[in-house]
């Protein structure tokens, strides 16, 4: 007595299980998490090295020039001879250098923060990356105006305006610039695409080492512990 049977099942109609695919294995998700990392690294990046430089060419000698006291061609008064003078960055643009330090707290700012606070994080950044390309640009373009309004030229100002004379623009100023915009870029990019962003590691977040009533417990005598 035979039995029929039917023909046995080829290889690749064997049917398998999916692979298991969860929220935290997509490769979707991997991916977006992966670049929201790198664009936070990127604007970070930004913010350091633009307030970076900001501050440091802000020691650097900006304007160099001769200073000497006003005089008219026939007051017959002997005159001094004009004085060298240079001026710094941070003499002629402090704002510059002010601004450069909020750059540099946004920077850590950008890494704590998360959602909406790190989009004002950004918005922050971006201006204070415009500040310092006005402040930079003002003298970089044009640092009469600015030379005037300094301590050593308005002590030789008494009874008419200081002559300036050997201006001398270094690229300092111009330097400044650049890092104001990479501040700008970088704070731009933090609050337009931060809400996106990873939060923070757990682990380097603080914890409370004890319950809210824990001091009741120790009011009472007994160890919360």
């Amino acid at each position: 007595m035979t039995s029929a049977q039917g023909p046995a099942p080829a290889d690749g109609a064997l049917s398998a299980d999916p692979p298991p695919s969860g929220p935290g294995s997509s490769p979707a998700t991997a991916e977006a998490a992966r670049a929201g990392r790198r664009e936070r690294g990127l604007a970070v990046l930004g913010c350091l090295l633009g307030a970076g430089l900001v501050l440091v060419c802000g020691a650097a000698t900006w304007v160099s020039a001769r200073v000497g006291a006003p005089h008219a061609e026939s007051d017959g008064v002997a005159v001094a001879a004009p004085l060298a003078t240079h001026w710094t960055g941070s003499a002629l643009a402090p704002a510059a250098t002010a601004l450069a330090l909020v750059g540099l707290a946004a920077a850590v700012a950008i890494v704590a923060a998360r959602g909406i606070g790190r989009t004002i994080v950004g918005l922050l950044a971006v201006v204070a990356g415009i500040g310092v390309v006005y402040a930079a640009l003002r003298v970089g373009l044009d640092p009469t105006p600015v030379l005037r309004r300094t301590d050593s030229v308005r002590q030789l100002s008494i009874g008419g305006s200081a002559e300036i004379t050997g201006l001398h623009r270094s690229v300092a100023p111009w330097l400044a610039v650049f890092g104001g915009l990479l501040l700008t870029v970088a704070g731009a990019l933090a609050a337009v695409r931060g809400r996106r962003w990873p939060a923070m590691s757990g682990r380097y977040q603080t914890r409370d080492a004890r319950p809210v009533d824990a001091w009741d417990a120790i009011e009472r005598g007994h160890d919360p512990t």
